[in-house]
């Protein structure tokens, strides 16, 4: 999905609700730990719990985060991050597009319905 297709979807929302997002196939849920650049001109939301403790992410936090990327972005898919450790100081980064919002449970759920983007997939040393 697209910035524009993304608010639109939440447009209807509860600003006050919060957020997940889920990966069927790599059996991700997770929520929101912070949106921004998360590639070159990519957006996307970076997974995992926040360190320090902040408050969960709701949806107005969340499309105000959106309302700061400009026109260089409008035509890349909005991606979710994730980062596993591998062992030792390693560890992977893994890309899934976006592709649908629902609201189940009370909250908004950022679904990927495709496999993870193995050609973004990238390995690092962590401190």
């Amino acid at each position: 999905m697209k910035i524009r297709e993304i608010l639109d979807a939440l447009k209807p929302l509860d600003e006050q609700a919060q957020m997940v997002c889920v990966a069927p196939s790599a059996g991700l849920r997770s929520r929101i730990s912070v949106v921004g650049q998360v590639l070159t001109n990519i957006p996307g939301a970076v997974l995992g719990d926040r360190k320090p403790y902040l408050p969960e992410k709701t949806l107005g936090a969340f499309k105000n985060k959106l309302a700061i990327f400009d026109t260089q972005f409008e035509n890349n898919d909005f991606l979710m991050e994730s980062s596993n450790e591998i062992g030792g100081d390693l560890y992977e980064v893994r890309y899934y597009k976006l592709t649908h919002i629902r609201m189940e449970d009370g909250l908004i759920v950022l679904h990927s319905e495709e496999d993870e983007i193995e050609e973004l997939r990238a390995i690092h040393q962590g401190p």
